[in-house]
């Protein structure tokens, strides 16, 4: 048999290369006589640059920009082609650079994603793929459009300054000092939502809780989402709210489509593109997949539903490995032929989290599952 593992991260734990290699171990003990081919997946978040790393050769260009709390961070993307760069934004404003203590969606900029823009540009680069996952953000993308010229201004005609969240001040804004060579500019955005820019299904509600934010600064950022969609439209004539995905990293997704014309595609669907990855599961038997937790959301554009829908479209057996799973969740039987929690004893979150533990459930999981498969046809 020949096995494929394609995993997503399990945030705050493994990245996907190093889940898929723990995967890769546990299979090999089963197995040790088998071909296995650790292919790392994304939905176009945190671990994109990886996965693209993993499947093909690409080079890196470092480049010092600032994080969400304008610290200096040395932050890397690819250089696909001569036109073309590959820009994961959680590289430079991601949540994961932000300590748990120091998050304040209130504070935080997307200032160092449009440094990094900026960066590629000036070196003659015309298309940019942005990868808007694992944001640290909510300002709606404004401190990227100032890092690339854009001015915005207060009630009362005050320019706001690049060191805070813009959004909670803009009245109104001039691009009259925006870089000349956006106009040649090709933006492609990937993303794993759909979420709208403002509401209780927008950027603010669904995610800025997850980023560190109360109740009360939820709301404020939400009536500041609206206001700016406003001004955009003004502006630009384009109506983000009615844009599938303009939520995305706390309103990037938005602003890149209005003020950049930028073009929103499935995160997903584009990596499988990136990373050949159907070609590699023609070529398996197996398809192992999975993500820190398979849940209701999963069904909306994740990794362990792309990998397997595609795999489905090839008659490939697909099997599920996450650190979490839903106990409802009927719908993943027709994508996946079955899926296992990799939990064999009670933890804590911050144990069940650390590398080396799953790392270890991982391959005891996988080496158990393909034991069962080989009792099943007799090998042993």
């Amino acid at each position: 048999m020949k096995f494929l593992v394609a995993f997503d991260s399990f945030k705050e734990s493994l990245s996907g290369f190093e889940v898929g290699e723990a995967v890769r171990a546990g299979i090999e003990i089963a197995t040790p006589q088998e071909s296995i081919r650790n292919c790392p997946i994304s939905d176009g978040g945190e671990g994109s640059m990886e996965a693209l790393l993993s499947n093909f050769h690409a080079e890196e260009k470092s480049v010092t920009v600032h994080d969400a709390l304008m610290r200096p961070i040395v932050a890397k993307y690819l250089l696909l082609d001569k036109y073309t760069v590959f820009i994961e934004s959680a590289s430079c404003i991601g949540l994961a650079n932000i300590p748990k203590e120091k998050r304040n969606l209130m504070k935080v900029t997307s200032f160092g994603l449009g440094e990094q823009m900026r960066d590629a540009i000036l070196a003659g680069y015309r298309n940019l793929i942005i990868s808007l996952g694992g944001s640290a953000t909510n300002d709606g993308g404004l401190g990227m459009l100032q890092a690339l010229g854009w001015e915005f201004y207060d009630a009362n005609d005050q320019l706001i300054d690049t060191s805070t969240n813009p959004l909670l001040h803009v009245h109104s804004f001039s691009e009259q000092n925006k870089m000349p060579e956006l106009k040649s500019c090709s933006i492609t955005i990937l993303s794993d939502v759909s979420s709208p820019f403002y509401g209780k299904e927008g950027a603010a509600f669904i995610y800025a809780g997850q980023k560190g934010a109360t109740s009360e600064q939820i709301l404020h950022l939400d009536c500041g989402l609206e206001k700016l969609a406003n001004i955009l439209k003004s502006k630009y004539d384009v109506d983000v709210q009615n844009i599938p995905g303009s939520g995305a990293a706390g309103g990037l997704g938005g602003s890149i489509v209005a003020a950049l014309n930028g073009v929103m595609k499935s995160g997903i669907d584009t990596m499988i593109e990136l990373t050949n990855l159907e070609k590699y599961i023609i070529q398996s038997d197996i398809i192992f997949t999975g993500e820190g937790s398979l849940d209701k959301q999963s069904l909306n554009g994740k990794v362990p539903i792309g990998v397997a829908q595609l795999a489905k479209k090839h008659n490939k057996m697909v099997i599920g490995l996450a650190g979490r799973v839903d106990t409802d969740l009927n719908e993943m039987n027709q994508y996946l032929d079955a899926f296992f929690s990799i939990q064999t004893e009670c933890r804590t979150l911050e144990e069940a989290l650390a590398k080396e533990i799953t790392h270890l459930q991982l391959s005891k999981t996988a080496e158990q599952i393909v034991r069962l498969m080989n009792a099943r046809i007799g090998i042993h």
